[in-house]
């Protein structure tokens, strides 16, 4: 059977029908995002509340718009054409933390990532692999951000979100098993968007994290263009091979490479910088560049870590 697709007007007309707040139109893509370039979207929604967002998932599924969840934007790069997709944001209902007995904390998707490091930290709770990683507690768990062996999916005792089932839109819970993540990767089958999550780990000496993450910092800071326009790491490092995915692009002598007004990081070659007013295409063309030289010099694949929307 045809699926039939609306055109732009009617999933605007659609989305006004919602009655919702908080929604802005022919949105200004770029301003989402931490690498500031791409172009625009059908619109951007703030649910500040569960009943509000599941209002827009529903609508979305029900007339086929496609919707992405953004949190901080930093791990993510639109194209530069108008998307016809309803970009979602969490906000207050989704923003907290909260410590439980049992060495337990409950995050809601939209906490900020650093925040959560830190105050898990003065209670004793060791998440220091996390620290310097900006974003969101949402993002970093649909990443499963972290060190190489360990991610924050490790810590995360279940998760809260709304399930897609066939079209049918509710909250829901679970138990997240090993199965369900690995080396930057998450994925629950119906799950639509993630909304919170439980974490627990034992507590330790409050003093030696706070050092841990102190000197983690400093070390992002030397080696990593901190203050670059940039979407973090561009490709996940292969998981088989020598070296890093910054180590071999380094090697094929790509660091401080420009493409437009995009650049490889003459700091850390996995970081593609928007430096000079760059475009998404800029950045795709010169990610394209370094995972042909890569393939060619290794014969080693590089995968992307950043989230590439419309390419």
């Amino acid at each position: 059977m045809k699926v039939e697709i609306l055109t732009r007007e009617e999933i605007k007309r659609a989305v006004k029908c919602t009655s919702l707040d908080n929604i802005v139109f022919d949105a200004d893509i770029s301003v989402l995002t931490s690498i500031k370039t791409g172009g625009k979207a059908l619109c951007c929604f703030a649910a500040d509340r569960m009943e509000d967002l599941k209002k827009i998932i529903d609508t979305c599924i029900k007339n086929k718009i496609k919707f992405i969840v953004v949190g901080d934007g930093t791990n993510i790069i639109f194209n530069d054409e108008y998307n016809d997709i309803v970009i979602i944001r969490l906000g207050k209902d989704f923003d907290f933390l909260r410590f439980a007995d049992g060495d337990k904390i409950i995050a809601g998707a939209a906490y900020n990532l650093s925040k959560f490091v830190n105050s898990s930290a003065e209670r004793g709770y060791d998440f220091s692999d996390l620290s310097g990683i900006p974003g969101t507690i949402g993002g970093s768990v649909m990443g499963n951000s972290g060190s190489k062996n360990t991610g924050i999916c490790n810590f995360i005792e279940s998760i809260s979100y709304i399930s897609n089932n066939d079209g049918i839109i509710m909250e829901k819970s679970s138990v997240l098993k090993n199965s369900d993540f690995n080396y930057r990767h998450f994925y629950i089958p119906d799950l639509a968007v993630l909304t919170g999550v439980v974490l627990k780990t034992r507590k330790s000496d409050r003093n030696n994290i706070l050092i841990k993450i102190k000197e983690r910092i400093k070390n992002k800071k030397l080696t990593q263009p901190v203050n670059a326009k940039s979407a973090g790491c561009f490709f996940r490092n292969p998981i088989y091979g020598s070296g890093s995915a910054g180590e071999l692009i380094e090697a094929c002598g790509l660091k401080g490479f420009i493409y437009g007004g995009s650049r490889i990081s003459s700091k850390h070659a996995n970081y593609i910088e928007n430096f000079d007013n760059a475009t998404s295409k800029d950045i795709f063309i010169l990610s394209k560049i370094a995972k042909s030289m890569v393939m060619e010099k290794f014969g080693i694949k590089l995968e992307y870590e950043v989230k590439l929307i419309g390419f």
